[in-house]
């Protein structure tokens, strides 16, 4: 214990805080199978491709914006794969399954169908539009 004086005289003891032992965040993990992920991948690369075919043709100011759309996907994609792979996050067993693979969301728990059709609603909507604008070109 160590005394600190004050004004006026008075004598009080000092008290250190405790020592508290720094946390590490948890490692960044993907919550979805390996195979959820590839497909959304896949989609949006078949997405790029049938626009890319649909406007071929037309100048080539659109290959510009191709190729931007191409680097926001690989960031979109890559990235989180990379914070994961920084930080440990990456494995066979990486995250907490109950019974068949699931997702936890803010309105509650999703079963792997649920789940999957959740995730994969917008890029399949995103490629079929793309094979109508094809289509009509």
């Amino acid at each position: 214990m160590r005394l600190d004086f004050q004004e006026h005289g008075a004598v009080i003891p000092r008290v250190e805080a405790p020592v508290v032992q720094s946390q590490s965040p948890p490692p960044l993990r993907f919550d979805m199978p390996t195979r959820v992920l590839t497909t959304l991948v896949a989609l949006s690369a078949g997405y790029l491709a049938v626009m890319g075919l649909a406007f071929v043709g037309d100048a080539q100011g659109l290959a510009l914006v191709f190729a931007v759309f191409g680097i926001v996907l690989a960031g979109f994609y890559g990235l989180p794969w990379v914070m994961a792979r920084v930080s440990g996050g990456l494995g066979a067993d990486a995250f907490e399954r109950k019974g068949a693979w699931g997702m936890d969301t803010a309105s509650g728990y999703l079963t792997s169908h649920a789940a999957l059709a959740q995730i994969l609603t917008v890029p399949v909507l995103m490629l079929a539009w793309a094979v109508f604008v094809l289509a009509i070109i």
